[in-house]
């Protein structure tokens, strides 16, 4: 039997073009308890998005606007069920 270790795994693009598929940048949380936040930063450092609800996630806009093929880079911090703290940073590329 194959199994993931408990973590977040965070995808490098996403394509929120309204088509159903890939639509929304989110970490997938696999055996983690809570969510303390996810958070989506673009290349002045300026915060797009926040959450701490695990399953949540950003649809590519920013105060009501479409942001266009760019790259962000994200950060998330989450606890495991038994206790552990897990902190992941990466970089997503927004493909329109």
């Amino acid at each position: 039997v194959f199994r993931l270790a408990a973590g977040l795994y965070v995808p490098t693009a996403f394509t929120p073009n309204g088509n159903g598929l890939n639509d929304v940048f989110r970490p997938i949380a696999l055996g983690i308890r809570s969510l303390q936040y996810f958070r989506v930063y673009n290349r002045w450092g300026e915060l797009v998005y926040e959450t701490s609800e695990i399953g949540k996630g950003w649809d590519g806009n920013y105060k009501g606007r479409d942001q266009g093929t760019s790259a962000f880079v994200w950060q998330a911090l989450a606890t495991d069920f038994t206790g552990k703290r897990i902190f992941k940073k990466g970089s997503v590329v927004l493909i329109k």
